[in-house]
């Protein structure tokens, strides 16, 4: 199939436009990729065109790739990366790269769902991932969680929705995250937890009091007093995807602390 499509239609740039030109019209058109919005040519740049809309009907590429380019961006030489809801690993395993560049850079994922974290761990062979197979909380114990339909709704049952199945209940160890031998002074937190986005963040205050956090990113929360928390050590916001500052209520934000 590939091989006729190229053959009758790339390979005949005449009626490619022909046929382009009457699905899509002669025109400037405004599409968002990557977080960024462009404009395009409807036939002469067909290509992003169609990229964005595929990118606009998926999660992953229209919410969390933008993230990872802007993440990347404030990750360095010394810096540790700390995946607090990894999930199967995307953020950890895609920055795992960055350890031939950095010759100092760690990473850390912790993931609470046991299923999912069997996953991360073997997309975690031979890579200098450190896993953790525990849920991140404001104390050390236990936490109750109710799965979902897909592996990330996963969250405690306090935080349970229509998209969690709250007949099934898994029992997960809980700790704080200043309670863990963290490496490094300079430390990125991504969290993606569910819910319990707040009780990460005061299970990380020891980190916050000793200036060893150097940026934030939270995928969604629910409770004002992140943005209050965050506020008082001093960090900024930016909006995780776009990058445009902004003075929170955004859904994904990327706190930064000492933004010039």
């Amino acid at each position: 199939m590939m091989y006729l499509i190229d053959r009758y239609f790339l390979k005949k740039p005449g009626l490619r436009r022909f046929i382009t030109r009457l699905l899509e019209g002669d025109r400037d058109c405004v599409i968002n990729l990557f977080g960024g919005s462009m404009v395009v040519h409807s036939v002469k740049e067909h290509g992003y065109l169609r990229s964005s809309r595929i990118a606009n009907s998926s999660a992953l590429l229209r919410d969390e790739l933008p993230v990872m380019f802007n993440l990347a961006a404030v990750l360095g030489e010394g810096d540790t990366f700390l995946d607090i809801g990894a999930n199967i690993g995307v953020f950890s395993i895609t920055f795992s790269r960055f350890q031939e560049l950095f010759s100092n850079f760690k990473i850390y994922a912790f993931e609470a769902n046991p299923d999912t974290f069997k996953r991360l761990e073997r997309n975690s062979v031979n890579k200098s991932i450190e896993c953790v197979h525990a849920a991140i909380s404001d104390h050390d114990g236990v936490l109750d969680f109710t799965p979902g339909a897909v592996s990330h709704v996963f969250t405690t049952l306090d935080n349970a929705s229509v998209y969690s199945l709250s007949s099934k209940v898994v029992s997960v160890p809980c700790r704080r995250l200043d309670s863990f031998d963290i490496v490094g002074d300079s430390l990125v937190l991504k969290i993606d937890v569910e819910g319990q986005e707040m009780n990460v963040l005061k299970g990380a205050s020891s980190l916050f009091e000793a200036g060893r956090v150097k940026a934030v990113f939270v995928d969604g929360y629910k409770d004002a007093a992140v943005e209050d928390f965050l506020r008082y050590y001093g960090f900024k916001f930016l909006d995780g995807v776009s990058l445009v500052s902004n003075v929170g209520g955004s859904l994904r934000i990327l706190a930064m602390g000492n933004l010039r």
